[in-house]
């Protein structure tokens, strides 16, 4: 593995580690807070979208991980890949529940809407610190 593959993998997994740390702390946060908003209804939003956010996050995050070493065409055909399937995952819960009235839409609304900017901001910090060299030490003139 050379410097430019170590460096990419430590970086997703440090994403990975502070996504992990942001769902407990979001679990933590929003299932009281939905309780208290809306009752019952307002626990299963906020676990709802917790699950989902985890779902994309961690899937995001391993996808990454496993082809931090891979040439750059099969890492984007994983990522794109595995995009159309959590989208049709999200699309197929989303229907399930349409007309559910056991979830509050506005809890599930806001929880998702935090995990996306949260988990945004932990990947954009990550890649804005990593160290990754963008040529090889040592390699051809």
């Amino acid at each position: 593995m050379n410097e430019t593959d170590a460096a990419t993998r430590t970086m997703f997994r440090t994403i990975l580690r502070h996504l992990l740390i942001m769902l407990a702390a979001l679990l933590a946060f929003s299932v009281p807070a939905g309780w208290f908003v809306a009752g019952r209804p307002g626990m299963w939003g906020a676990l709802m979208a917790v699950g989902i956010a985890a779902f994309f996050t961690l899937t995001t995050g391993a996808l990454m991980l496993a082809t931090a070493d891979k040439p750059l065409a099969i890492a984007s055909a994983a990522f794109v890949g595995g995009w159309l399937v959590k989208v049709l995952v999200l699309f197929g819960v989303l229907l399930a529940v349409r007309g559910a009235d056991f979830y509050h839409r506005g809890t599930f609304f806001v929880v998702l809407a935090v995990a996306i900017v949260a988990s945004t901001a932990i990947e954009m910090r990550a890649a804005a610190i990593a160290r990754i060299p963008v040529v090889e030490p040592g390699g051809p003139a």
